[in-house]
């Protein structure tokens, strides 16, 4: 266990590395769809998207710093505290191979680097929120410091990127299983938590942003802080069916997409038939409730993101990181019980007892292949390899960072 934990140190800090190299490389670049992304902000008028784009704005004129270096300075702080607070989630967890198939899917942390342009997105933010949801009651024990850390970050998060609506559904689960009992109070607060959910999705929908908001916008970005405002802001007039209208799913992207989610999910989908709600610690209500029937229904609105855009890639990932998080953190939290003995006689009973083969297969399932960012493109092979090969491409990138 502590030979695992210190190569997952090391490994998290040199993706890390190879992270703010990137981040740093592309910064300047006037393609780069993620700063694009996040320069979003509320100069033409309230809009979604646009909270943490505002504040960092704000911050810019104050200060006269230029707006894409504040970026850069928090894309890079949020990843740190995201990595470090996967290095703490896991750390204190009792290792099981098929833990580290689990971790080490190229649909978990590792995705935004072999798929750069996922790099520096706005689903991070989400990911460390949600994963410093279980850090922070494993600390307190106490779930109304939770209920407040949701009532806080939710409009950060949400006003920042709406997307975020459709993994809610973790959270509410989080505090339906680590809820002690089931009583007027307990029920109050969860149906507080939705209807609070439920008024800041109204009060996107029916907010009305159009050609000129956008004009007004793009126009104080570039006499403000010389920024264009790039294709993301965009999608700030655009409808749902203008989305779906870019998309072509054909048969064989299907097919690559299921085995895409059967490879890439296969490990957390086999660690949940091996695990059980843990009725000793938690309510009568959730005791009667099937872990997997829980895991089902939270991913299901994950399933909406392909119907209406592009970057399947980017949305798998995000299928995976939060169920992922959510299995590990309430593992952690002894809100779930593995069944490490059952899982162990399997092993030793397989050809996986003999460590080349265990190597191998890990190689196979976690470091040989990732999907791309977008839904026609075929599969990538050895990302982490091409990654690095990446890096020499970069250099530019490197020195025109220190250009105003």
């Amino acid at each position: 266990m502590d030979s695992f934990k210190k190569l997952f140190s090391y490994y998290l800090i040199f993706l890390l590395i190879l992270i703010i190299y990137f981040l740093s490389a592309v910064n300047n670049s006037t393609v780069n769809n993620s700063m694009a992304e996040w320069v979003i902000n509320y100069q033409g008028g309230f809009t979604r998207r646009g909270f943490l784009g505002e504040i960092v704005f704000q911050i810019s004129q104050v200060f006269d710093f230029q707006l894409r270096k504040i970026f850069l300075i928090l894309q890079i702080f949020i990843y740190i505290f995201y990595f470090y607070f996967i290095y703490k989630l896991f750390s204190k967890i009792k290792y099981n191979f098929v833990f580290a198939l689990a971790i080490f899917s190229p649909l978990f942390f590792i995705f935004s680097l072999s798929e750069l342009e996922a790099l520096g997105r706005k689903d991070i933010l989400m990911f460390l929120v949600f994963i410093l949801n279980f850090l922070i009651y494993d600390k307190f024990r106490n779930i109304n410091i939770n209920y407040f850390y949701f009532l806080f970050t939710f409009p950060i998060v949400f006003l920042t990127h709406e997307i975020y609506i459709i993994y809610t559904p973790y959270f509410l689960f989080f505090f339906i299983i680590l809820e002690k009992e089931f009583s007027y109070k307990s029920i109050s607060k969860i149906v507080f938590s939705i209807i609070y959910i439920l008024i800041f999705l109204i009060l996107i929908t029916s907010n009305e942003y159009d050609q000129e908001n956008l004009k007004l916008l793009c126009k104080k970005l570039l006499q403000k802080s010389g920024e264009t405002c790039g294709l993301a802001p965009l999608s700030m007039i655009i409808d749902i069916n203008s989305y779906q209208s870019e998309l072509d799913w054909k048969t064989t992207h299907i097919i690559r997409y299921f085995f895409i989610f059967l490879i890439g999910f296969s490990a957390l989908i086999f660690i949940l038939f091996f695990s059980k709600i843990n009725e000793e610690k938690t309510n009568v209500i959730t005791n009667k409730i099937n872990l997997k029937i829980i895991f089902l229904v939270s991913i299901s609105p994950s399933i909406l993101p392909f119907l209406t855009a592009v970057d399947s890639g980017r949305y798998m990932s995000m299928a995976y990181t939060f169920p992922c998080i959510l299995y590990f953190g309430l593992l952690r939290l002894n809100r779930i019980s593995f069944d490490y003995d059952q899982v162990n006689i399997l092993i030793s009973g397989s050809i996986l007892k003999i460590k080349k083969f265990k190597i191998l297969l890990l190689i196979l399932l976690c470091f040989s292949w990732t999907p791309k960012a977008v839904y026609h493109e075929d599969i990538g092979s050895f990302p982490l390899y091409r990654t690095i090969i990446k890096t020499k491409n970069f250099i530019e990138g490197i020195k025109s960072l220190g250009v105003n």
